[in-house]
């Protein structure tokens, strides 16, 4: 098993077949207090993401020799082998084994928070990170906003003078159909006048006509 895969079965523990991985609750006893500590399942593509990264970060800090993540492999592996389940037997075991290679309780503490610190430092990356995507992201639609304002502005000056010609057009079509009106009444006028007067004539021709022939012989 790799170094990334050693880091991460510190703290990802295998449930039983069939079921998910999650990150280990341990609960740490000391003389003063009962500190429980639990951590949230492992799940979702990000989150598994995000706990690669972070174990990469702390396997390129890792310290050389014995420091807190060997102590805690120690104990996984007393656990592994059954020893025992009771957290004050097993780390009193592993702290033995500690002292063995001239570590004590300061070195431990001072490289568990070594590594605290890391994932301090990635979370400072992350967030500043974080920050710059969403300055990106908020710069990109402001730029948006704006382009589409512009435009907008654009289409308001279009379409009110679209509307003006619309309104301009409705008013010569309604003048141009009263005059049309008007005309037609007028033609109709002209031809009733044309007629009337036809008809006038053309009865005084017949009429003569019909005298003629009557007194004329």
């Amino acid at each position: 098993m790799g170094i990334f895969n050693q880091l991460k079965s510190l703290f990802i523990v295998e449930e039983s077949e069939g079921e998910p991985s999650s990150l280990e609750s341990k609960t740490i006893k000391t003389t003063k207090s009962k500190s429980s500590i639990k951590s949230k399942a492992v799940s979702g593509k990000e989150t598994e993401k995000f706990v690669d990264i972070l174990f990469k970060a702390i396997e390129d800090n890792n310290i050389k020799g014995y420091d807190y993540l060997e102590f805690v492999q120690s104990i996984n592996n007393l656990k592994k082998q059954g020893i025992s389940n009771d957290e004050d037997k097993l780390f009193s075991t592993a702290y033995a084994l500690a002292k063995t290679m001239n570590v004590d309780k300061d070195k431990l503490i001072q490289t568990a928070d070594f590594y605290l610190n890391i994932l301090n430092k990635e979370k400072s990356k992350f967030n500043e990170a974080l920050v710059n995507s969403a300055k990106v992201k908020l710069q990109e639609k402001h730029e948006k906003l704006s382009t589409l304002n512009k435009k907008l502005q654009v289409d308001k000056k279009a379409f009110e003078s679209l509307k003006k010609r619309i309104i301009d057009s409705e008013k010569e079509i309604s003048l141009i159909s009263k005059e049309l009106e008007s005309s037609k009444h007028k033609v109709e006028s002209v031809k009733e006048g044309f007629d009337d007067a036809l008809q006038q004539i053309k009865n005084k021709i017949i009429s003569d006509k019909e005298k003629i022939d009557k007194y004329l012989k």
